[in-house]
């Protein structure tokens, strides 16, 4: 059966109003605009999120490197000046050494050790009252251990330059028969020079507002060691023989003196009070390996090396009066040379080894003799009114210079060594000159 016609036809269909008739386009401009807005916010939040400065950025920049600042440190307190102390270094204190030395001759050599107490060959029967040496006040004695004494001192030596020496080198002429070095006050304190054995060619080597003396040359002419108080006490210097280069070798509070070099100029003999009295220390050219040599109760003085390197001669007080020893340096023995009742001091031993020259009171006045090492053959080499003292014989041996005041002040006299000729005056300036040695 067929349904029943709609007799309302146009119920079925209803009548297209305006708005069915627009809406499509309206959908499509709408569909348009959600897409713009839509791609809008998305940029945006693409800027927002991949911005070098948004907290929100999942990939930050990675940070600046760091900058680096050095810091320069500003001292505020200004470096301390520490002089050092012979810990050799002290003797160097008595104790123990250190050594700087700057500049000075590099050596090497065999140490000097000291094991047994030296004996002596001879005893003294003479009553004559020995001649006072020195009146400053002892210091401690060195540290003995195991028997054996050891020293130490304090160098520069240090060993670097110090003091005010002439710092124009000193030319210095050639001569067959050597030269002198010798202490004089002629600039008003003590001072070092240098002449000719003849007296010409004098040169002002070292020269420093204090007192400068006790020189002896190296064995090959090139050095002078001296003794100076210019720091307040003695100590022991060494300066190039044109007076350049000067080095302190000892920094203690003792007095220091006599320096005499070995043959072999590896080491320089002295005698020291750092040990309470004198005594003979010995060390290396530079200031280091200072070792004690004699260990009397009494003070032992003034060394002289035999030419073979040996043996040390030197003054010792241990008798009633000064006289001469000798001592071996590797033994340790010791030998009275002399023992005549009189003060016996400065020996010099003559460059064959077979005579050690001295200056002797015996007579009651200060003259020349010379002794063989064994202490026989005494010989009188000066008969003078005047004081004959520190003898220094000449490269061959057949001359000695020596000091004397029999012109009014110190001078210095050559002599033969053995004719017993009469002895010249090189030098006889009106100031004091002292202490002459006889080198290269």
């Amino acid at each position: 059966m067929l349904p029943p016609k709609n007799p309302f036809p146009e119920d079925e269909f209803p009548p297209r109003t305006s708005l069915n008739r627009y809406g499509p386009i309206f959908i499509n401009v709408l569909t348009i605009g959600c897409l713009i807005a839509t791609a809008w916010i998305g940029g945006l939040f693409g800027l927002i999120m991949f911005s070098p400065n948004s907290v929100v950025n999942p990939f930050p920049p990675p940070p600046l490197p760091p900058l680096a600042v050095i810091a320069t440190l500003t001292s505020t307190v200004p470096f301390p000046t520490i002089a050092p102390t012979w810990t050799f270094t002290p003797e160097p204190p008595p104790a123990t050494a250190t050594d700087t030395a700057t500049s000075g001759p590099t050596v090497t050599g065999t140490a000097i050790v000291l094991t047994t107490q030296p004996t002596t060959t001879s005893t003294s029967t003479s009553t004559r009252t020995a001649a006072p040496i020195v009146t400053e006040t002892p210091l401690p004695s060195p540290t003995q251990l195991g028997g054996s004494v050891t020293a130490t001192a304090t160098a520069t030596a240090t060993t670097q330059p110090v003091g005010t020496p002439t710092n124009t080198a000193v030319p210095i002429s050639n001569s067959p028969t050597g030269h002198l070095v010798f202490a004089s006050t002629r600039n008003g304190d003590a001072d070092v020079f240098i002449v000719v054995p003849d007296g010409n060619n004098e040169q002002l080597i070292v020269s420093a507002s204090s007192n400068d003396d006790r020189p002896s040359l190296s064995p090959d002419g090139k050095m002078i060691a001296f003794v100076s108080d210019r720091n307040g006490n003695p100590e022991i210097y060494v300066v190039n023989v044109d007076g350049t280069g000067e080095v302190r070798l000892t920094l203690t509070s003792a007095i220091e003196g006599n320096p005499a070099w070995s043959p072999d100029g590896l080491k320089i003999a002295f005698d020291s009070n750092r040990g309470g009295n004198f005594d003979v220390y010995v060390m290396n050219a530079d200031g280091n390996g200072v070792i004690q040599l004699t260990t009397n109760a009494k003070d032992d003085r003034w060394p002289s090396w035999s030419p073979d390197g040996t043996k040390v001669a030197f003054q010792s007080s241990r008798n009633p009066t000064v006289d001469i020893y000798t001592i071996d340096v590797v033994a340790k023995t010791e030998t009275r040379v002399t023992d005549n009742g009189g003060n016996n001091q400065s020996p010099a031993w003559s460059p064959d080894g077979a005579r050690i020259a001295y200056q002797s009171d015996q007579d009651d006045n200060f003259e020349l003799y010379s002794i063989k090492p064994d202490g026989s053959d005494e010989t009188q080499l000066t008969n003078n009114p005047a004081a004959d003292t520190h003898p220094a014989w000449s490269l061959d041996g057949k001359k000695i210079a020596f000091q004397s005041d029999r012109k009014g002040n110190s001078d210095i006299f050559v002599m033969d060594a053995f004719t017993g000729a009469e002895a010249t005056g090189i030098l006889t300036d009106p100031a004091d000159d002292r202490q002459p040695f006889w080198g290269k």
